[in-house]
């Protein structure tokens, strides 16, 4: 099998829950391009006048250049036929990441025959454990970390948990877990739902879109006081303690007062250092409605 190209071809994140969590009155956002389809439902926000989208992979530049092409479709049904999210051959599980899904699911397939169903918990099997382990060794060569394995069965647990508590047929990583892909148009509309896509369409040409080849941290450290929101992924899991502060200084720097960031790890507990910066509490609940199950997530306002 050919390696894909592309690192990520679809989501990891649920959009629904970012845009609840960005500010009235936002005009410039910061988002890494991963698949391009999470720079898609940032289009809707109302007040959107910017957006930099910044990833060090060209790679996923041009995707996202493709996926935002999709706006040329007449219509938000011509949009899901060309997607076609329910087939495991649709261009959305072209990427790297996707693949390894993929495996997830065969491997669930090959310790849980016959128990795939949604309703069951498989957490509480005596070969769990065992199918932890084995997928955290995969996670740790693939993503080259070096967070401890129980880590990893932990996080995978806690996702699985959180995941059964969610409707299965409109969570599309609830089905992506099972399955490796959407097994129902729901789960897709539900995540891009046609009200996002019908405002993003409809504000596309009135926003300037940047595409930038860079680090985001070093993009960020570019900037002064310009920036109101930035969507910032997982990245941080994969920041050394060097970089880390450098964040923080470049957080400081390009952020407007009352400026946000919205941070996401999956091992790692997100602590940022700076008197600058302060923990937003107060969309708590938004953060719980989040539907990947995978993530901690916190949001910091410069003050």
């Amino acid at each position: 099998m050919t390696k894909p190209r592309l690192k990520y071809s679809f989501l990891n994140e649920d959009p629904n829950c970012e845009l609840k969590l960005i500010p009235a009155g936002v005009e410039t956002i910061v988002c890494v391009a991963g698949s391009g389809f999470r720079v898609l439902p940032l289009l809707s926000h109302p007040s959107l006048k910017k957006i930099y989208i910044v990833d060090h992979s060209k790679a996923q530049l041009d995707n996202t250049r493709k996926i935002l092409a999709l706006f040329d479709e007449p219509d938000y049904e011509c949009f899901i036929q060309q997607i076609n999210p329910t087939s495991a051959q649709s261009q959305i599980y072209s990427g790297q990441h996707e693949h390894s899904y993929f495996l997830r699911a065969r491997l669930l397939r090959l310790f849980f025959l016959g128990q795939l169903n949604p309703k069951i918990d498989l957490t509480q099997s005596l070969r769990w454990p065992l199918f932890t382990k084995i997928y955290a060794r995969f996670l740790r060569t693939i993503r080259k970390e070096s967070s401890p394995f129980q880590n990893y069965a932990n996080y995978l647990t806690t996702s699985f948990k959180k995941l059964m508590s969610t409707p299965y047929d409109q969570n599309f990583f609830w089905q992506q877990f099972l399955y490796g892909h959407a097994k129902t148009l729901n789960a897709f509309t539900n995540l891009i739902p046609e009200a996002t896509w019908v405002s993003a369409k409809n504000a596309i040409n009135r926003i300037d879109i940047q595409y930038v080849e860079n680090d985001i941290v070093d993009f960020l450290e570019a900037k002064t006081q310009e920036i109101d929101f930035i969507s910032f992924s997982n990245i941080i899991n994969y920041l050394s303690d060097a970089r880390k502060s450098a964040l923080e200084k470049a957080l400081e720097k390009s952020l407007r007062v009352k400026g946000q960031i919205l941070l996401r790890s999956y091992l790692d507990p997100i602590n940022l250092k700076s008197d600058c910066l302060i923990e937003d509490r107060s969309k708590m609940d938004v953060l719980e409605t989040e539907m990947t199950g995978s993530y901690l997530m916190k949001v910091y306002e410069k003050i």
